[in-house]
């Protein structure tokens, strides 16, 4: 989920335009101004004191030195901008204000366009002159969520992180806490503005749903439903469905810990919990689920050394008697009980000395936001498709409460999300996100902040994974009880776009890679857009 305890996020791509716009009525068109100079401010170059905090991203790990970072403003200049870049031979990277995991949007030398001051949300209309909800690619889910709720009384099923960009968030998927009743948020998209590269020069693209079936805009629409960002151009703004869900009024959460100083004297019970976790997910995901739809459930399984495993639920239901009868499930078979969590666990707590309480959902939304401290991070990630297998539960105690000399790793995990529901209601080609049967989705992260730990806790999350995973290769082969990994949640160890067969080609896409390449062969032929896992082009 782009959501619970994690820095969220990909590449952010960003544009324009006022509140309340309408997407026009052409399919392509190139803006005015496309090659004017920029006003006085909006260009930061080395010596200007802002260059480099906007030279470096969220995860204090990555830090660029561009010839100058842009600050966009509306779609003519984000035209003219790029315009500019290709004029002067500059390589472009976009940014939207949020999060990336990697350092895709780092470029030495080259043009940072930043789109993080296009924040609008509002009523508009497509190409067609429907009603649609515009987001704009540099808005934040907060900026999203306040917009939406407080204005028309909806929402996106998107993450839960305040701070994370929706340029990057939506084109990679958007997965959050009302996902499993609402599907995920690009099953919600019609229509994407796109800024592309076409015979040299920047024009804009109005991609839709219903442009006609195997038509260039089609396709490039359908690449922006979990293709990933940075790929294709740069987004100024997504349109979704006036059928967007309304959020339920009230929500239940509980956060619920078993402290670690008793699961270290009974590893029976680690066993018991992570495998009841899995079997209920097994049992209440299914396309049809007829009970637990509402419920999104987060099992953290931390580091020893950060004292306890923390489960943190939502529900929407009024009735609280399904998310007790989960919870009890959950702990079922345990000798360790569990405690009320009122502290933090590593980024996402509740500050509740109950075991649930129950929140009006725009209040809990608050309450659960964890985007947390700027710090250096590593993350890795997986699809389950069935419960784990006792092999997989041995591994993660082996390494979660094995201790590093002189590192810090209170802050490492693995954490356990709920899927499935409607998400796996959709074909696994009717989106570019191809994992729809899926139960579970992991996120193994970890996070410190001195600069001389970087390579112990990249060895230690890097051996983690390889060894939860070594039947399939040490990756969450597709297809198997597995089912790859989220483009959102980036990792270069898959492989890099430079090397030959890379495996985030086939763990990201499956089966949808192909289509993706050729839809970048029409709309950036030149490989204008590109960083360390794009989207190649056939052939390449």
């Amino acid at each position: 989920m782009e959501g619970a305890f994690s820095r969220r996020g990909f590449l952010g791509t960003a544009g324009a335009a006022a509140a309340g716009v309408s997407a026009g009525s052409t399919g392509t068109v190139a803006a005015a101004g496309a090659h004017r100079e920029p006003p006085e401010g909006r260009s930061v170059r080395p010596g200007d004191p802002r260059y480099r905090t906007l030279g470096q991203g969220f995860n204090q790990r990555w830090r660029s030195n561009p010839a100058y970072i842009r600050l966009v403003v509306d779609e003519a200049d984000a035209v003219g901008e790029l315009n500019r870049a290709l004029d002067h031979g500059l390589r472009p990277t976009v940014r939207g204000g949020g999060h990336c995991y990697e350092g895709f949007v780092d470029n030495d030398g080259g043009v940072i366009l930043d789109l993080g001051m296009m924040r609008g949300v509002a009523a508009a209309t497509d190409k067609f002159g429907h009603p649609t909800y515009c987001v704009e690619g540099g808005a934040t889910n907060w900026d999203v969520y306040t917009t939406l709720f407080r204005a028309y009384a909806v929402t996106l099923p998107a993450g839960s992180c305040y701070s994370v960009g929706a340029g990057g968030h939506i084109c990679g998927g958007g997965f959050g806490l009302l996902s499993r009743r609402h599907g995920l948020t690009v099953d919600h998209l019609v229509q994407v503005d796109v800024v592309t590269v076409r015979g040299g020069t920047a024009v804009v693209t109005r991609a839709h749903r219903d442009d006609g079936e195997g038509s260039p805009e089609a396709d490039l629409f359908w690449a922006h439903t979990g293709g990933g960002g940075g790929n294709f151009g740069v987004v100024l703004r997504y349109h979704f469905a006036v059928g967007v869900p309304k959020p339920p009024p009230r929500v239940w959460l509980s956060s619920v810990a078993w402290p670690w100083g008793e699961l270290v004297k009974r590893p029976g019970d680690f066993e018991t919990l992570v495998r009841n976790f899995g079997a209920f997910m097994a049992e209440h995901s299914g396309p049809q689920e007829p009970t637990y739809q509402g419920l999104f459930a987060i099992l953290k399984l931390t580091h020893r050394s950060n004292g306890n495993v923390v489960l943190v639920s939502q529900w929407d239901g009024d009735d609280p008697a399904p998310l007790d009868a989960f919870l009890a499930a959950v702990e079922r078979g345990m000798a360790t009980r569990s405690v009320v969590q009122t502290h933090s666990a590593g980024g996402l707590f509740l500050p509740y000395p109950e075991k649930r309480r129950q929140l009006p959902w725009f209040q809990a939304t608050m309450t659960l936001n964890p985007s947390g401290d700027n710090q250096r991070g590593k993350y890795k990630s997986a699809y389950h498709r069935e419960p784990f297998s006792r092999a997989q539960i041995a591994t993660f105690w082996d390494w979660l409460v094995r201790d590093v000399e002189g590192v810090d790793l209170t802050k490492t995990l693995v954490q356990i999300d709920s899927y499935g529901c409607r998400i796996n209601t959709r074909g696994p080609e009717e989106t570019a996100v191809p994992q729809r049967d899926s139960i579970m989705k992991l996120q193994y992260q970890t996070y410190w902040t001195d600069e001389a730990q970087d390579a112990d806790h990249l060895a230690y999350l890097g051996g983690l994974y390889r060894d939860v995973y070594r039947e399939t290769g040490g990756v969450p082969e597709i297809d198997t009880a597995t089912d790859g990994a989220y483009v959102n949640y980036p990792d270069v160890d898959l492989g890099t776009a430079d090397q030959p067969d890379p495996a985030y080609q086939r763990l990201y896409y499956k089966g949808n890679y192909p289509r993706l390449q050729r839809t970048k062969a029409y709309w950036d032929g030149a490989g204008v857009f590109h960083h360390a896992q794009s989207i190649t082009l056939p052939g390449a």
